[in-house]
Parts: structure tokens; C-alpha cells; sequence
């Protein structure tokens, strides 16, 4: 199974809490430079996976409105998601041949790290709006395939 791991666009600074946090203009274009990379790409998504805070439902709805695909809410992905936990939850996708997970720093980064077996994992930042694309060869352990950053700065 492919793995797609795409860190949430730019969000605004402050809200009634942090799951509420909504995307900023911003944020809104990076996720939808996100979207066209991957509709132009050979490596599209069958299913998208979210944490269910409101910043990265915002970026993986764009996405998914654009490949047509529906997003399912994970509650598992919220923030302080562990790597383990993320890799169990991510066991019951494998039939799908390519999945998009849209989540938080420094989780993504983290389950990223974990997965290629980097032994300083804070040293792995991924940045909003970037994509990183893994080839999951046996549970837990990946291959990187291509690292994207959003060229909105």
C-alpha cells in the first residue's frame, strides 16, 4: 500500500480552541495546489483519511472535491496522534492501493520518521501543505518515494 501523508495548509492563529481552527485564505490555496499536484499526478489517492480537526478536514475536503473522492474523519489522527496507533488504525486500509492521510505537526513528521526507521525523528519536519509520498512494504516499516513541499510561502 501506498501512503500519502500531507500535513494540513495554513491555518489561522486563534479560535474558540485549536480543533476549530478554520484554514486561512492562504491555507485555502495551498490546499488547493495540493489538489491539482495530485490530480496531475499517476499517484492519486482511492481513499482520504483526516483527523477530524476542522484545518484538516478543510485541506483533505479541497483535495477530495477534487479527485472526487469522500473523506473519512479519524478520530485516531487528531492531535497527539502516536506513530503506533496511527500505524495499527492505518492496518485496516490495506486493501486500498493508495491512501491519503491529512494530519498535524509534529505527528506526521513522527509516524513518517517511525515508518522509515530514521533513529532522530524530530529531526523530520514536514511543512504545511507538503506531501509525502511512502511505500508501505510491511507494517511499520516504508520506503520514501517523493517528498513535496507547497511552493506557497
Amino acid at each position: 500500500m501506498d501512503l500519502l501523508l500531507l500535513r494540513h495548509a495554513d491555518a489561522l492563529e486563534s479560535a474558540a480552541s485549536d480543533l476549530v481552527r478554520p484554514l486561512s485564505p492562504k491555507g485555502h490555496r495551498q490546499a488547493a495546489e495540493v489538489a491539482q499536484r495530485l490530480q496531475a499526478s499517476t499517484h492519486q489517492p482511492s481513499l482520504i483519511l483526516s483527523s477530524p480537526a476542522l484545518r484538516t478536514m478543510e485541506t483533505a475536503t479541497v483535495v477530495a472535491a477534487v479527485l472526487k473522492l469522500k473523506v473519512i474523519a479519524c478520530p485516531w489522527a487528531l492531535p497527539g496522534m502516536s506513530p503506533e496507533a496511527a500505524i495499527e488504525a492505518l492496518a485496516s486500509y490495506r486493501a486500498s492501493d493508495r491512501v491519503l492521510l491529512v494530519g498535524h505537526q509534529p505527528d506526521i513528521s513522527l509516524l513518517a520518521a517511525q515508518l522509515l526507521g530514521l533513529p532522530h525523528p524530530d529531526r523530520l519536519r514536514i511543512g504545511k501543505a507538503s506531501l509525502m509520498h511512502l511505500n508501505l512494504i510491511s507494517p511499520g516499516i516504508a520506503a520514501l518515494e517523493s517528498f513535496v513541499q507547497c511552493k506557497l510561502t
